[in-house]
């Protein structure tokens, strides 16, 4: 049983680790669109998302096998409370400190997705008033040449 309980110890503790570098990696998104007037990196960025996509396999990996064993043990340990106060208290500290963390994670994923969208935002708005400047000089210059749409002209025929 002593065994069982330092797996599931050992378990939530590479859990934190693990959750800890996907912490990282979002400050680290979060860096990249955090940059006024500069283009982010887009190749660290999708090497970022790569990096945390092994990191959450891994987290999933440590759910499961943190699952398997605990329903190994879950009937003893609720036998022998008493026995095992000190090791259960341990293991809801570390779980809550798990869970703790993993809703701290979802904060800064939020927030990064805003990071996000405001940086499209501004792009696309940009590349709008690209395209109305560019729509205003192309009329401009048809009208100069005299290819445009001459309904606004009109010709004085007193002499």
């Amino acid at each position: 049983m002593e065994d069982y309980l330092q797996l599931l110890e050992e378990s939530l503790e590479k859990k934190l680790a693990v959750l800890e570098k996907i912490g990282e990696f979002n400050l680290k998104q979060r860096n990249i669109f955090d940059i006024d007037g500069e283009l982010p990196d887009f190749e660290k960025f999708d090497s970022y998302i790569e990096e945390k996509g092994k990191l959450i396999d891994e987290l999933n990996s440590l759910d499961e096998g943190f699952e398997a064993l605990y329903a190994r043990v879950a009937d003893s340990l609720k036998e022998n409370k008493e026995e095992n106060a000190s090791r259960i208290k341990r293991l809801q500290n570390l779980i809550r400190q798990v869970t703790d963390k993993s809703v701290m994670l979802q904060s800064q994923e939020a927030e990064n997705k805003k990071l996000m969208e405001k940086f499209f935002k501004a792009t696309r708005d940009e590349i709008g008033k690209g395209r109305n400047s560019l729509n205003a000089a192309y009329s401009y210059f048809e009208s100069q040449r005299g290819t445009g749409d001459s309904g606004a002209l009109f010709f004085d025929s007193k002499k």
